[in-house]
């Protein structure tokens, strides 16, 4: 039979967990930490794609005891806070009152836009029936990856 043996093992559910492999502690190597699930800090390709900077900042609280903040608000690349949508080709995405492409990268901003979900009357233009991509902060398109640092970037911490 297989097996492993760990120091520690923080699990949300079946298939999202973080394993710290015995020899962590003496050792700090990064390859004795094994996530998985919504504790990926890596993109993987076909997964869709979370803000890494949340699973970073997990695992450090649950493998490093470092405040949640401190990893958020000391992180100096903006990619981390980047998420994205796809929607689907029979509905329109509107981004501060225009009709923008139907993928976006964005992060969460205080002086962002709404990012919705909407249909559009082939006929009139009119559009309704809006739903909240984010509902919970207006947000940056940030489509054209640059060079910016999150202190610049307004994101939205809360």
């Amino acid at each position: 039979m297989e097996h492993e043996y760990f120091e520690a093992f923080y699990q949300y559910a079946v298939n999202d967990y973080i394993g710290v492999y015995k020899g962590y502690s003496e050792t700090h190597n990064p390859k004795l930490i094994k996530t998985k699930g919504l504790f990926l800090t890596e993109v993987t390709l076909g997964k869709g794609m979370a803000p890494q900077i949340i699973a970073q900042a997990l695992q450090e609280y649950f493998v490093n005891e470092i405040p949640i903040s401190d990893t958020i608000r000391n992180c100096q690349d903006i990619r981390k806070f980047l998420t994205y949508q796809k929607v689907k080709k029979e509905f329109s995405v509107e981004y501060n009152g225009k009709l923008i492409s139907h993928i976006n990268r964005y992060y969460m901003s205080t002086n962002g836009y709404r990012i919705a979900r909407c249909t559009v009357d082939p006929k009139t233009g009119t559009r309704s029936d809006y739903s909240d991509l984010c509902a919970t902060s207006g947000v940056t398109i940030f489509n054209e990856l640059k060079d910016i640092k999150p202190k610049d970037a307004h994101i939205n911490y809360l």
